[in-house]
């Protein structure tokens, strides 16, 4: 039969791991509200990332379409070469009908 220092000792035992227990809770408690804070930021830089991304992308979209569109000074001299060429020759039909 267990004597009562025995028991005793036993009892202040439990009583430490108990204790040491309910203090790794607290911390545990404390660590996960941290972690749920800073996953809560994570969440809201992901959310403002992928928002700037989609912006990027539609950014890039016009731009490739404006750069699809656009004439390049070679171009624009050939035109307007052409362009003069065309108003002489409606220049010399008009005087042509007048004649």
């Amino acid at each position: 039969m267990a004597t009562l220092d025995s028991v005793d000792s036993l009892e202040k035992r439990v009583e430490t791991k108990v204790h040491r227990l309910l203090v790794e809770v607290d911390g545990l408690r404390a660590q996960n509200l941290e972690l749920t804070k800073k996953v809560m930021h994570l969440e809201q830089e992901l959310s403002e990332t992928r928002k700037k991304l989609q912006d990027c992308r539609k950014e890039l979209s016009d731009l490739m379409c404006v750069k699809a569109t656009q004439v390049t000074a070679e171009e624009a001299r050939q035109m307007h070469n052409r362009m003069l060429k065309l108003e002489r020759e409606v220049e010399k039909c008009i005087s042509l009908l007048n004649e």
